[in-house]
């Protein structure tokens, strides 16, 4: 791409104008020249001849009168208009470097004012970031454009997805009903929802100051909508025998990523959004995501009652977990 710039002001344009006619105005030069010439030449010889008194002083006048004009007119324009075009125009040549230079400093300045911040915009175009948000509610709301337009596959992660199919915040409203929308429209589309396992949920708990058994409820709930009120097959449902790292929503062109820290929910945190061809996409597709494919990844059982039912033998696990490091 040539980031040159282009300027067509007659200010800038230094080539000495050729104008159209010049053929014919050296045509009326050439006359002007041989015809006062000629009547010159006519008048000398009619004063030679000595027939007429008055004829050729009136003759030689004329023709002095007319060839010095067209003589004085040849030599200006052909040896001095080029030059005077020149010197007129020499203070736009002038201005035109002095201009040059200066844009050239300036940009140089500019590259090293904020040469940080280029850095940083080519790191993220490089990494396929297109938005950093305050928390998943905006970064949702954000994502929702990637959703609708997506026709494949859309691949949910969470750990109880409470926020996302049970939270009454708009911008979750939104994002699920745009959810149920495209399955029903599409039945091309395939939605896959990736849970933490009931059994380890309450790993959790007492890092975010919630009771034991709680998590693994909301686990239970959520799943219940998705099978009861979305009418989403068990084999799209997933349970995964570890804690979550980070939440995330994944189209084919883009990603949702949505971590979460040690002492504080997901949902509440920062997220970003980030598209195909980014070196992130591409990690997280195959170290995060691909989790549905692994053996960690279990297959939903038929009644959700067999992980109600065992709720609190869960809870008590874990705490027998917690005792065994502190005797």
């Amino acid at each position: 791409m040539d980031n040159s710039i282009q300027r067509d002001d007659t200010i800038l344009n230094i080539t000495p104008e050729v104008r159209k006619g010049h053929g014919s105005q050296k045509l009326v030069y050439l006359l002007l020249i041989f015809g006062g010439l000629g009547a010159i030449i006519f008048g000398a010889y009619l004063l030679y001849l000595q027939n007429h008194e008055w004829a050729p002083e009136i003759l030689i006048a004329s023709g002095v009168a007319i060839a010095a004009p067209g003589i004085l007119s040849f030599l200006y324009r052909k040896y001095m208009l080029d030059e005077i075009k020149l010197e007129i125009q020499k203070p736009a040549m002038d201005f035109k470097v002095k201009a040059e230079e200066m844009i050239a400093e300036a940009t140089e300045t500019i590259v090293n004012t904020y040469r940080q911040e280029i850095d940083l915009l080519k790191s993220s175009k490089s990494a396929g970031l297109i938005g950093i948000f305050n928390t998943r509610q905006s970064g949702i709301q954000s994502f929702l454009s990637h959703i609708e337009t997506e026709q494949r596959e859309i691949i949910i992660v969470g750990s109880s997805l409470k926020g996302l199919l049970l939270d009454d915040n708009t911008e979750y409203i939104q994002a699920r009903q745009l959810l149920l929308r495209k399955k029903n429209e599409n039945p091309q589309l395939k939605i896959f929802f990736l849970f933490t396992h009931p059994i380890v949920a309450d790993l959790r708990a007492d890092q975010e100051n919630r009771p034991r058994t709680v998590i693994g409820k909301e686990i239970i709930d959520s799943i219940e909508k998705l099978i009861d009120e979305w009418q989403i097959s068990h084999d799209h449902i997933k349970l995964y025998v570890g804690t979550p790292t980070t939440f995330g929503i994944k189209t084919s062109q883009a990603m949702l990523l949505n971590p979460y820290p040690y002492m504080k929910e997901a949902f509440a945190s920062p997220c970003f959004i980030v598209e195909k061809g980014g070196f992130i996409f591409t990690h997280f597709e195959q170290s995060h995501f691909n989790a549905w494919n692994s053996e960690m990844a279990k297959t939903l059982k038929k009644e959700l009652s067999y992980y109600r039912d065992r709720l609190e033998s869960y809870a008590k696990a874990i705490g027998d977990l917690y005792k065994m490091d502190t005797e």
